[in-house]
């Protein structure tokens, strides 16, 4: 064997090694980032099921205010739009902003019973605000779980070396969830892997 031979098979070998390492590095990193996406997507979940809770009562309060024959169209139907969008398959950052917009909706049904005495006044208006308070506590729960979890994710697709392979493999930000009227989750850096 002579010498160019033996220097070639030694830097294949050693780029072979190489490969290997860095092979199983990315899929490590590839890995982590399907567990946090998937951990957001189940905590999501979470949020979507509370969120079709609120809807349903923002559909209620839009049938009493109806029954009262209130000339608020805009505000009904915004309600009725935003509750047919949120059950359509949609990817997660589009529920997200999907979900700001079915709270807003909500807070323009509510103005609309403030407007209107005798529909604050309805029984059945009574009923669905006391079993609001509760949804709203669970939401707020959820919202704040779920956007620790997006955090997570989106340091992940920030630093260096995560960031090469979430550019390669189009993990994309999460957005976070946040609603008007309600306190905001501020996200502060840490860096855990």
């Amino acid at each position: 064997m002579s010498v160019a031979t033996i220097i070639w098979l030694v830097v294949g070998i050693i780029i072979a090694i190489a490969l290997g390492i860095l092979g199983k590095s990315w899929i490590g990193i590839y890995n982590k980032f399907q567990y946090w996406i998937t951990r957001a997507q189940r905590k999501f979940a979470d949020v979507d099921v509370i969120m079709q809770e609120r809807l349903d009562n923002v559909h209620a309060l839009a049938q009493i205010a109806k029954k009262y024959d209130v000339h608020e169209y805009k505000a009904l139907r915004d309600v009725i739009e935003a509750r047919s969008r949120w059950t359509k398959d949609t990817d997660l950052n589009e529920k997200v902003k999907l979900a700001s917009e079915v709270e807003n909706n909500y807070l323009k049904l509510q103005a609309v019973f403030e407007r209107y005495p005798v529909l604050k006044a309805d029984q059945m208006h009574i009923s669905l605000m006391e079993r609001d308070s509760e949804v709203e506590r669970r939401l707020r729960k959820t919202r704040l779980e779920y956007n620790q979890v997006a955090q997570r994710y989106n340091e992940r697709t920030r630093r260096f070396p995560r960031n090469v392979v979430a550019r390669v493999h189009n993990f994309k930000e999460l957005d976070y969830l946040t609603f008007e009227g309600q306190e905001t989750y501020e996200p502060r850096e840490i860096f855990e892997d």
